[in-house]
């Protein structure tokens, strides 16, 4: 069976205005049907010793497999030797927590920089295999995503996991909308983890066609990692949740 995940940026309302602690998390995606999860870094607003275990136990008593933390900042492509290694360093504490929490994967942004620039994709790569290395120690493999500029493009997505040795995480809604089915078929064969994020239309009804024709894809290929579903449209962030959960749900059906 397809492991379809949820992301918690498709609840950030409901987590940014204390209708939803992240500890309980867990137990309310598992009543909708989703029993694997992805949490953004900055949802972690406590990093104790305590507080990571209580969301470690959290997960474990609902039967939730927390695959990755997102972490959504730094920037290892930069210039700056200085600043490029105080953000390595920040994440590398995030994969310490990450582990803490008992996740199995990182997300880690390649870079701010253009994706055109050589010497930046070069600096991203040596920074990434550096924290592959700090996250093997602790059994936390870090993945890279086509999230922001630098991994924008498929070609470079490629690159940094052919040096990474693994697959990274495919966002179908990330790719531009023009070449968007082209792109996502450019990689994912290579994908260890799909974020599921559609198109609307302006009365806010999914656009799926995208979406069914990268999932197919995916299947195709042989796909068996999470498909984590991102949905952060401006109304009731579980009914939009259950319309692209029953969209991933045919697609692997």
């Amino acid at each position: 069976m397809q492991r379809i995940a949820l992301t918690s940026w498709s609840l950030h309302p409901y987590l940014s205005d204390g209708s939803l602690a992240l500890v309980d998390m867990p137990a309310r995606a598992k009543a909708a049907g989703i029993t694997t999860l992805e949490i953004c870094h900055f949802h972690v607003t406590d990093t104790s010793a305590s507080a990571l275990t209580a969301l470690r136990a959290a997960a474990a008593a609902a039967d939730v497999e927390l695959f990755s933390i997102l972490i959504d900042a730094y920037d290892i492509s930069q210039s700056d030797d200085t600043l490029r290694e105080q953000d390595i360093a920040h994440v590398a504490r995030w994969i310490d927590h990450a582990a803490a929490l008992g996740a199995t994967h990182v997300r880690v942004i390649a870079g701010e920089a253009d994706a055109t620039d050589a010497a930046a994709l070069r600096r991203s790569i040596t920074a990434l295999v550096r924290l592959q290395s700090h996250g093997r120690a602790r059994g936390v493999t870090v993945l890279s995503e086509n999230f922001k500029s630098l991994a924008a493009t498929p070609d470079n997505w490629l690159a940094i996991h052919t040096a990474l040795g693994h697959g990274g995480c495919a966002d179908i809604g990330n790719f531009p909308a023009a070449t968007r089915v082209a792109d996502f078929f450019h990689v994912v064969g290579n994908a260890a983890s799909i974020h599921v994020k559609a198109s609307y239309d302006e009365a806010g009804a999914i656009l799926p066609d995208q979406v069914q024709q990268c999932l197919a894809a995916a299947r195709a290929a042989g796909f068996a990692g999470p498909t984590t579903l991102v949905y952060d449209r401006p109304d009731d962030r579980w009914k939009g949740i259950a319309v692209l959960h029953a969209i991933v749900s045919q697609a692997f059906a």
